[in-house]
């Protein structure tokens, strides 16, 4: 029997309306992560070289996944920006869908209020101190979020943030971004730094390594998160398996009983670690009256409190012993006092920053392995 063609129309129509309506059930069930370009704004990481990285890593992560419930979606507000990638991944993407990875213009914060688009995940960038109000997006956030973000951060990665490495945040259910935006959880990355005026800039080619390994754990991170599982940064696997404190290992060190050793062996042993590096610490220790208060902020007969000269914070100091000790193999049980004696000049300081200004944060302690002398070292949070 031969259909009419208002009765054909409507059929049509209706079957049109019916895939419409499927497709926008399939886009609703679809997890998504929204992220920035990483490095480009917030560490001087050259654009073009940036975009080349980020599409190739994205590419083999969803060449991995070929699953049809999620995308990825670059959110920025700079158009060169989202030119920039969109000509890179067209370039590259081979028979890649493109729903998978798109690019929109638009705020992170705001992407189902304004464009209709709900990111479970969202990606914000820090530094190692992972504190927030590093950048505008991060600023955003501490608005929206405040101080108990930031408490949960602390809580789930008290060490310092270590670079390359993502770091998963869930917020809180009655928060606006979860209530407003279907915001879940922030993954906030410890991106790569080229910034000279910003601490710990790296090389262009150092960078790239380190770029190519940030944008691996965001997405390795993402995929975990997706299905259920909990994201743990390896830095973080591997603090909680050896939980020892550099004070513990310099404690251990200087409580063995000193081992015999030959002339021969010790004027080979006094060679290592002898160069640049070791003796830079030394003419503070052997005349610190010599040096202006910008640079030597105490001094006894016992000890140096120096201004680290690369500091990593606005407040950043060494305390050294003025014996001379350069590494940890040289600590003897004598010395137990000393070490100690270290840590309480260093609290002492604090104490005396935080009587000044009660907000001053600090972390402190001792390195392992040294690449200088033996020092205490405290840092503002």
């Amino acid at each position: 029997m031969n259909k009419r063609p208002q009765q054909l129309s409507a059929e049509l129509s209706e079957n049109n309306s019916t895939s419409k309506r499927r497709k926008m059930d399939g886009q609703n069930r679809l997890v998504r992560l929204g992220f920035p370009s990483i490095s480009t704004n917030f560490g001087d990481f050259p654009l073009d070289i940036a975009a080349e990285i980020g599409c190739e890593a994205i590419k083999e992560f969803l060449k991995l996944h070929r699953e049809f419930d999620f995308n990825l979606i670059l959110t920025e507000q700079d158009s060169k920006v989202l030119n920039v990638f969109e000509l890179k991944w067209k370039e590259i993407k081979d028979d890649l869908e493109d729903f998978k990875f798109q690019t929109k213009n638009g705020n992170l914060l705001r992407l189902k209020n304004d464009l209709g688009i709900e990111c479970r995940f969202i990606v914000v960038e820090t530094t190692w101190r992972m504190k927030l109000g590093t950048n505008k997006l991060s600023k955003q956030i501490f608005d929206v979020l405040g101080s108990k973000l930031h408490e949960e951060l602390k809580r789930l990665y008290p060490n310092p943030g270590v670079v390359g490495e993502a770091y998963p945040v869930k917020i809180p259910k009655d928060s606006d971004l979860h209530i407003n935006e279907g915001i879940e959880q922030i993954i906030f990355l410890v991106s790569p730094n080229m910034n000279t005026s910003r601490p710990d800039p790296v090389s262009l080619e150092k960078a790239k390594e380190l770029l190519r390994k940030t944008y691996n754990s965001m997405l390795n991170a993402f995929w975990e998160l997706k299905n259920g599982q909990e994201y743990r940064p390896i830095a973080t696997k591997r603090d909680e398996s050896q939980k020892v404190s550099a004070f513990d290992i310099l404690m251990k060190s200087a409580s063995k009983p000193s081992p015999k050793i030959s002339p021969e062996s010790s004027r080979r042993t006094s060679k290592v670690g002898s160069g640049e590096w070791n003796n830079v610490l030394l003419p503070y220790c052997q005349k610190p009256e010599a040096f202006p208060k910008s640079e030597v902020y105490y001094y006894d007969n016992e000890f140096v409190i120096i201004f680290d000269k690369y500091p990593k914070a606005k407040k950043h100091l060494l305390v050294i012993p003025r014996k001379q000790i350069d590494n940890i193999g040289e600590l003897k049980k004598q010395d137990l006092e000393l070490v100690r004696a270290l840590k309480e000049k260093g609290q002492w300081v604090i104490k005396k920053m935080k009587h000044e200004n009660p907000k001053l944060l600090f972390r402190m302690g001792f390195h392992a392995v040294p690449s200088l002398r033996l020092y205490f070292t405290f840092i503002e949070e």
